[in-house]
């Protein structure tokens, strides 16, 4: 599963203007606090950021990963 779901997110680097870097990565720690995995993202401004969630490519990637998700956190900051 985890596979699928790294393979879906990293497809969109190069599909969605102003997404510049994506990075999943399983989580090796185990506790009852622990996530799964995590997706990272770097975009090219707060614009990019928002035409991401509407662009057809993720829409397509939601198709395939949201079932295989229970439930997500999702925080935007800038460096």
């Amino acid at each position: 599963m985890f596979h699928v779901i790294r393979d879906a997110l990293e497809a969109q680097q190069g599909k969605i203007p102003g997404l510049l870097r994506v990075e999943v990565g399983r989580n090796f720690a185990s506790s009852r606090r622990a996530v799964d995995f995590s997706l990272i993202c770097d975009f090219d401004s707060r614009e990019s950021l928002a035409g991401y969630h509407r662009h057809p490519a993720h829409m397509q990637t939601r198709i395939i990963v949201d079932p295989l998700v229970e439930e997500h956190w999702i925080v935007d900051y800038e460096l």
